[in-house]
């Protein structure tokens, strides 16, 4: 065997090296994010299911201003955000714009909704069926607005 065979040998070997290197580099990665994936979906059912909110009424208030009012409790484990807190009437989107007032046990400078407090939405919308909140964490809960 001459130099040319050894030489070109060990140039394929060093190469397979580098290769397999660069794979194991790769294929780590891969399976790290695959793994944080999983962990973040971990972390986001656990919020989810510690979640649970209440609408304890809803009422449009006819005789008087004629406005929508909103009383939901967080009845959950979970601290929520109120930008994260959607209201849909009769399945149409409110932005938080339109809101007459909002406030959280009585606060409307606070963005947390601890468990325990209520949220409260007051909103100009005419005499609707239904109201439906949504949270940042998935979780809704609907309910009839009820005249006075």
């Amino acid at each position: 065997m001459g130099f040319s065979v050894s030489g070109s040998a060990a140039i394929l070997f060093i190469a397979a090296f580098v290769c397999v290197g660069i794979l194991y580099s790769a294929a780590y990665n891969g399976y790290e994010r695959v793994q944080d994936a999983d962990g973040s979906y971990d972390d986001r059912m656990l919020e989810q299911r510690n979640t649970a909110v209440n609408v304890t009424n809803a009422t449009y208030n006819a005789s008087g201003n004629g406005l929508v009012t909103v009383n939901v409790t967080n009845h959950g484990s979970t601290s929520l955000s109120v930008n994260d807190t959607d209201l849909l009437v009769d399945g149409v989107f409110e932005p938080r714009d339109d809101y007459v007032d909002w406030n959280v046990e009585g606060q409307s400078d606070t963005t947390l909704w601890l468990p325990g407090e209520s949220y409260n939405i007051t909103i100009d919308v005419g005499n609707p069926d239904r109201v439906k909140i949504v949270t940042g964490p998935g979780v809704t809960e609907t309910a009839t607005v009820e005249g006075t």
